[in-house]
């Protein structure tokens, strides 16, 4: 018999692959900083070094690209995965994290400039 599993995408926004050099600072005070893997109009993903922390509530997040000057500030989100990633080097100690969030209520500047990131600063698939 065969084993057919039926996935339902529940994104509405396509996703988007990020360029290097681009990083997100998750801030609820304790704050997660690491490196955007991929975006949409409707949230992101990023790696991060897992410290053990937890955070709940309303978040807010920066995106900023390194030498580049791009800088999006306090956007309003909620954390729906976090995921222990295994290390795959054995010369490190650090526990890794895959973080992704849902943006919130955006401003009306927020979402310009997020679109702009996105044609600016993403990957075509």
């Amino acid at each position: 018999m065969e084993n057919t599993e039926i996935i339902f995408e529940r994104r509405s926004n396509e996703r988007f692959p990020v360029k290097q050099g681009v990083y997100a600072l998750l801030k609820n005070g304790a704050s997660k900083l690491g490196q955007i893997k991929n975006v949409s109009k409707g949230g992101l993903a990023f790696m991060y070094i897992n410290g053990g922390e937890q955070m709940h509530g309303s978040l807010l997040l920066d995106i900023f690209l390194s030498g580049y000057g791009f800088y999006l500030k306090d956007i309003p989100c909620n954390k729906i995965s976090d995921i222990h990633v295994e290390n795959k080097s054995s010369f490190s100690d650090f526990k890794m994290g895959h973080l992704g969030v849902q943006f919130s209520e955006l401003s009306h500047d927020q979402s310009n400039r997020l679109d702009t990131f996105i044609q600016n600063y993403t990957i075509s698939i």
